[in-house]
């Protein structure tokens, strides 16, 4: 910064390295994880169709009139195991070193930032109440349209025997108005989550510039560390964003 002395650029690429390996190993373990999740993941539906099958193999043909979502449900399990499990755990694990940084940075700072997650609690707890229900109806209403486009066609010249034809489309027309609405308010209402809680997030962003500001005034921290910190509020909130 002066003009004098050179630049150590063995010591540079000593960090290059380093930085190198490290990224490289992020990449194994990326792999290893997704193909330790695939395993679980197909396992898991594996046995939980093979009891569905046995199952239906030994129930009264009466059952079938009124439920025929087991299959599709067991499909959403399998996406949700291999997707979200995976995040959950990535995310925790950042939270909790991004959470250790900030605290050999500044405990005043990292209060304002934790405060920030009983006000996620609540917004995602609200979200959830009213979208779950509607997630439930989707699923419900989704495997009675699938039934009756199933029964349909295979029951085509039962149909136009007894006259059925309209009273069929009329029935699949009502059950596909139903998934039409649930599906709608489901996914209008978990679409709220994600602007929402970016909002929490950057609630905490500002309480943290304005806090920071203070301090940097009185001398109680410098410049540098905040900038610093602000970066790891942004790591902080996305995990609980996702």
């Amino acid at each position: 910064m002066q003009g004098t002395g050179e630049i150590d650029f063995d010591r540079i690429g000593t960090i290059l390295l380093s930085l190198l390996a490290i990224y490289l190993a992020s990449s194994g373990m990326g792999f290893l994880q997704g193909w330790i999740m695939a395993s679980v993941t197909q396992r898991v539906t594996y046995g939980m169709r093979a009891q569905v099958a046995e199952k239906i193999s030994r129930i009264e043909l009466s059952y079938f009139g009124g439920e025929g979502r087991s299959t599709n449900d067991v499909d959403t399990l399998g996406q949700a195991l291999n997707q979200s499990v995976t995040q959950f755990i990535t995310s925790v694990a950042q939270l909790v070193g991004v959470l250790v940084m900030m605290v050999t940075i500044s405990l005043p700072l990292t209060g304002i930032t934790l405060l920030t997650l009983p006000v996620s609690l609540g917004v995602v707890g609200l979200v959830v109440s009213r979208s779950q229900r509607w997630f439930k109806a989707q699923q419900s209403t989704l495997g009675e349209v699938n039934g009756i486009v199933e029964e349909d066609f295979a029951g085509q010249e039962v149909i136009q025997v007894f006259d059925r034809a309209i009273d069929s489309v009329d029935e699949f027309d009502e059950r596909n108005e139903a998934l039409f609405e649930s599906a709608w308010k489901s996914q209008f209402l978990s679409g709220l989550m994600q602007p929402a809680m970016s909002f929490v997030g950057n609630l905490g962003y500002v309480g943290v510039v304005v806090v920071g500001a203070a301090l940097a005034v009185q001398g109680s921290i410098a410049v540098g560390d905040i900038q610093a910190f602000i970066q790891y509020v942004r790591n902080f909130t996305q995990p609980i964003t996702q």
